[in-house]
């Protein structure tokens, strides 16, 4: 859509594409912190991290990098040899052949749908709503019970 967009030439169309890649990364962010949130409460440590490197990656897209480098930190927490640590954010990663090879395996292995389809099979419930939230990093924050404000004192 985006293509599209830019192509036609126009600003609105631009910003009404970028709109809906927003929403979108916004509402993967969501499902693979939650999808992370599930497999700690199962003690899948490895599919947590798994879920982890797409949500930091989408937080990064974002411009959320407290978030993103939040992610990479549990991650190392749990796997001080893990491939994030290769670079010193997600941002960074983000701009690697190496990391994209990775990624493409991880989006193929938990595409958005199997993400939600797993949760729904595993009974996640999760009580943190948008609306009660200003902006979406508080809500993101939230989804990963820690507060927006700790996230940016200490990961920004």
């Amino acid at each position: 859509m985006l293509i599209v967009a830019c192509c036609a030439g126009t600003h609105e169309l631009v910003e009404i594409a970028i709109g809906v890649v927003s929403n979108s990364l916004l509402n993967e962010l969501v499902v693979y912190l939650q999808l992370a949130q599930a497999f700690k409460d199962r003690l899948q440590l490895p599919d947590r991290d798994r879920a982890l490197v797409l949500a930091g990656s989408a937080a990064s897209l974002l411009k959320f990098e407290p978030i993103a480098n939040f992610c990479r930190a549990l991650i190392l927490n749990n796997n001080a040899g893990h491939m994030v640590k290769r670079w010193g954010t997600f941002r960074e990663a983000l701009q690697d052949d190496d990391f994209h090879v990775f990624l493409k395996q991880l989006t193929r292995r938990f595409p958005t749908e199997v993400a939600e389809s797993l949760l729904r099979d595993f009974g996640f419930q999760c009580d943190v709503r948008r609306s009660d939230y200003e902006n979406e990093l508080d809500f993101v924050a939230a989804i990963m019970g820690v507060d927006a404000q700790w996230v940016e004192e200490h990961f920004a």
